[in-house]
């Protein structure tokens, strides 16, 4: 076994001794049907999870960029031999907590997936699959500097097991102005007849090269800043690194994007951002999308995941406060943007 081998090990020995001191304090604040919420630093979820318990992680950290995400417990403006220290104690954690065979996804920019990619793949519990870059619309240029315009999906895989993988299509570009496709398909347009939507129009494997993303649209209206991908995002890797009844675990959740996603795809999944105000924004978006109910006791399949002695614990917690979240948050004035279709499709190959 390498140094990075080693290290890793003696992190998991130094965890595992940290659990027998430790008493995570996640707050438990919402319950449905496929996922629980928390407002909780990511550190104390992971603590209270078992070994082995994830099928799917898809996350989005904080970039170190000096956002405000409104609370004390969290400082986005680290050095960055801190935030990197930082970034491989959550990822220590969450390949402790994914399956053998299970799926690791990480959202960045660049400046930091080449580093934190590095470190990853010298870690022999682990195996790389692919860089997945996301072209960003929305970028803009800046002096004296190449115009940055793309992000990336970072994509491991844990070994000891065959890992999960669905071939995911997306619908053929067309020309908004004529409707006629734009894609070249350099002679091989009848092989995707099969594949062809009512309209006639192919849908097309995903690559590693996503042209089709843009920001959250909401995300202006907002006063503080939220983490928020577009829902087709986290779709994508949900469809394409799992399968109906799999666990998907964000321990950034933003506004909820995750969650939405793996719900509507009968996906169960566990959750927490560390800011209220992201916990709000989730809310509101389940209320918008599923409505207001929620459960007294989560899914079986969820409370698995998590160590017998914690999962009670936080049941009890969140009884004691006798408030329902979810109820008291007000509607969404633009929910709308919520209810986009579905980009991706499982159409086999």
């Amino acid at each position: 076994m390498g140094c990075e081998g080693e290290n890793i090990t003696h992190m998991n020995k130094q965890s595992e001794s940290f659990h027998s001191l430790f008493k995570p304090e996640p707050d438990l604040v919402y319950i449905n049907s496929h996922g629980t919420l928390f407002n909780s630093d990511c550190f104390d979820l992971l603590h209270s999870l078992k070994e082995n318990s994830i099928d799917l992680v898809f996350t989005d950290p904080p970039f170190n960029l000096g956002k405000d995400y409104a609370t004390p417990r969290f400082n986005d403006r680290k050095k960055p031999e801190e935030y990197e220290a930082w970034c491989h104690l959550w990822l220590t954690e969450l390949i402790r907590v994914l399956r053998l065979g299970g799926t690791l996804t990480i959202y960045q920019w660049p400046k930091w997936f080449i580093d934190l990619g590095a470190w990853l793949s010298k870690i022999p519990d682990i195996q790389y699959r692919s860089l997945i870059s996301l072209k960003m619309k929305s970028g803009f240029p800046i002096k004296g500097r190449l115009h940055p315009a793309n992000y990336g999906i970072l994509y491991y895989v844990k070994r000891g097991r065959k890992p999960t993988f669905n071939v995911v299509r997306h619908r053929a570009p067309v020309c908004r102005h004529c409707g006629k496709e734009i894609r070249d398909y350099g002679g091989y347009r009848k092989k995707f007849e099969k594949f062809e939507d009512e309209d006639g129009i192919p849908w097309i494997q995903i690559s590693d090269f996503w042209e089709d993303t843009r920001p959250a649209r909401q995300d202006k209206s907002r006063k503080i800043q939220i983490n928020e991908l577009p829902l087709h995002i986290p779709e994508r890797v949900i469809l394409m690194a799992s399968n109906p009844g799999d666990v998907v675990l964000d321990i950034f959740g933003g506004g909820g994007s995750t969650y939405h996603a793996a719900q509507i795809h009968d996906r169960f999944w566990i959750g927490c951002d560390i800011a209220e105000t992201s916990t709000r924004a989730t809310l509101n978006r389940f209320a918008a999308i599923f409505g207001r109910k929620e459960q007294s006791e989560p899914p079986e399949k969820i409370a698995k995941c998590f160590r017998s002695e914690y999962i009670q614990y936080f049941l009890e917690k969140k009884k004691d406060r006798g408030v329902s979240l979810i109820r008291a948050v007000p509607t969404i004035k633009n929910s709308k943007c919520l209810l986009n279709g579905s980009k991706s499709k499982t159409l086999g190959f």
